[in-house]
């Protein structure tokens, strides 16, 4: 069969934050768009979510276009698909779409419809990036690969940087430089001089933050993970990152939300956060204003003087790096941050560390 249309698949991250959430205005955006394109609307069908996102739904004489909206993470899914014998109209349609969307970042894919489609890496794996550039890994051997209730778990060995953890296709960990990362996330602790009797890690089921807290001399350590496999899959394949960590009696895991485990938690010395900076999957509200009331009721849980030490993402995720100094300074003193480059990210990533009055 020969190719019958072209299908444009976009994603607009960081949109403006006042249209995403309209049902009126998601829906004049789309038909403006068809008209100034040149294509003819059939009808529009839209249905907004609680508490958030907008499902907009075009048919045309063409075909068919369609705009999801999570108002949360500013961001907009978006697909066109034309039976137009060219691509010029879909393109320019995109094109309207972006000058009233104005994302920060664009992502296109440009499908030629009707032909056998088969697109795919059989030996790479491209890692999930919010900033302008993404990496691809290149697979020696799938080590895992599972789907648990709440996320893509994949474990594959890279050539360079050994085995790998990734979830959702974000890189979390990598058996050459798993050092270099959490050293960033100890080290301030222990160059403190402050007490490492009872130190909890938000994050970390990979073991490695643990592992390293152990070798610098904490007593007690509370692993706080939603996901359960994440644990057992580092347990059976990550053994040179975790150093067996989960199976010390002083370290606990709890299977949990961070969110609500921190609520209910005793005093502790020091709190590491090695969770996403970017949770919009799990969340259904602004990110702000999440992340403000978790690290609030982090300072709540920690002792007077106590520090927290947080993976911000990286550097040129200039966003996020704002906000993340906007929270710490609303809810901590001596905010210090700094940026370490971590090879298997291909990038600087920043950390912070606070102090609790």
């Amino acid at each position: 069969m020969r190719p019958t249309g072209h299908h444009i698949i976009a994603e607009f991250i960081y949109c403006s934050k006042d249209v995403l959430n309209s049902k009126e205005k998601i829906e004049k955006i789309l038909s403006d768009g068809i008209a100034s394109a040149g294509l003819s609307v059939v009808s529009i069908h839209t249905h907004k979510f609680s508490p958030a996102g907008i499902t907009c739904l075009a048919i045309i004489s063409e075909s068919h276009i369609a705009i999801h909206t999570y108002p949360e993470a500013r961001h907009a899914s978006v697909d066109i698909f034309t039976c137009s014998p060219g691509p010029e109209k879909p393109f320019a349609l995109l094109n309207y779409l972006k000058k009233q969307l104005r994302p920060k970042t664009l992502r296109v894919g440009h499908v030629c419809r009707g032909n056998p489609l088969e697109i795919k890496y059989a030996d790479w794996m491209e890692g999930f990036s919010t900033v302008g550039f993404e990496v691809r890994y290149h697979v020696k051997k799938i080590v895992h690969s599972s789907r648990s209730k709440f996320q893509q778990i994949d474990i594959i060995e890279n050539d360079n940087f050994g085995r790998m953890l990734l979830l959702d296709k974000d890189v979390q960990i990598a058996e050459k430089d798993a050092n270099a990362y959490t050293k960033n996330l100890v080290m301030p602790l222990v160059a403190s001089g402050n007490s490492l009797e009872k130190v909890m890690i938000l994050g970390g089921g990979d073991g490695a933050a643990a592992a390293e807290l152990m070798q610098n001399g904490a007593k007690r350590i509370a692993v706080v993970d939603i996901d359960k496999e994440v644990i057992a899959v580092s347990m059976k394949y990550l053994r040179k990152i975790n150093r067996n960590v989960f199976k010390n009696p002083k370290v606990k895991v709890t299977i949990g939300d961070a969110y609500r485990v921190v609520a209910s938690s005793r005093k502790y010395d020091a709190i590491i956060y090695d969770l996403t900076i970017h949770p919009e999957a799990f969340i259904k509200i602004d990110r702000e204003a999440y992340l403000s009331k978790l690290f609030m009721r982090m300072k709540k849980s920690l002792n007077s003087g106590g520090m927290v030490t947080v993976q911000c993402g990286p550097e040129f995720d200039y966003e996020t790096c704002r906000m993340m100094k906007r929270i710490l300074k609303k809810h901590f003193i001596d905010v210090n941050f700094s940026s370490s480059f971590i090879p298997s990210y291909c990038a600087n990533w920043v950390f912070a560390s606070a102090k609790k009055k």
